[in-house]
């Protein structure tokens, strides 16, 4: 297989067992592969979820790293389908998308993390990134509203004691603010 993708058998192997990421991809190699997928016989649902796992990873990134500043936040770049939705849900609850719940999961051998989990402090950190980003989104002049309202979306994820009661919070704030003309 690994000659057929025109990739060394430690490639993967390593995409195989989880060490290597497929996004740390070069992104001309990585379209050629999700080209040549199909055409092997992979199930497309599957191979369409690459592009959805990609923004995730980008999203989850960018909260669990230190703001770079002049970087636009990935949340107001464009809006995000549901597909990318569900996979910052895996990473973060453990439940895979609608696609993958009715496949069964491979047998592997060796330590393979079941899902891509992030740790509870990563979660934390996660969570806290979004309602930063969602309060701070008016600020943002143009993409502040998306930022705003993809962030507010991911943040109620978030299963912690007072996430219902901040989104409610958040939701009613920025209706005043609206109404207001931001006056509030």
């Amino acid at each position: 297989m690994a000659e057929i993708l025109g990739v060394s058998v430690a490639t993967y192997q390593g995409w195989e067992s989880g060490r290597r990421p497929i996004a740390n991809m070069r992104s001309s190699d990585l379209l050629g592969l999700r080209r040549r997928l199909p055409a092997l016989g992979a199930d497309l649902d599957v191979v369409s979820l690459l592009d959805a796992a990609m923004d995730a990873d980008r999203v989850i990134e960018v909260a669990l790293a230190p703001p770079r500043h002049g970087v636009p936040h990935p949340l107001s770049e464009w809006v995000h389908t549901r597909d990318t939705a569900h996979m910052i849900a895996w990473a973060v609850n453990g439940s895979p998308p609608p696609v993958l719940r009715r496949r069964p999961v491979p047998a592997r051998r060796g330590p393979v993390a079941s899902a891509p989990r992030l740790t509870p402090d990563e979660r934390a950190v996660f969570f806290a990134h979004l309602r930063d980003t969602a309060e701070g989104a008016a600020c943002h002049r143009g993409e502040g509203s998306l930022l705003h309202r993809q962030a507010l979306y991911l943040a109620s994820y978030d299963p912690g004691a007072d996430a219902a009661s901040w989104t409610a919070h958040a939701l009613h704030s920025r209706r005043h603010r609206a109404i207001d003309g931001g006056q509030r």
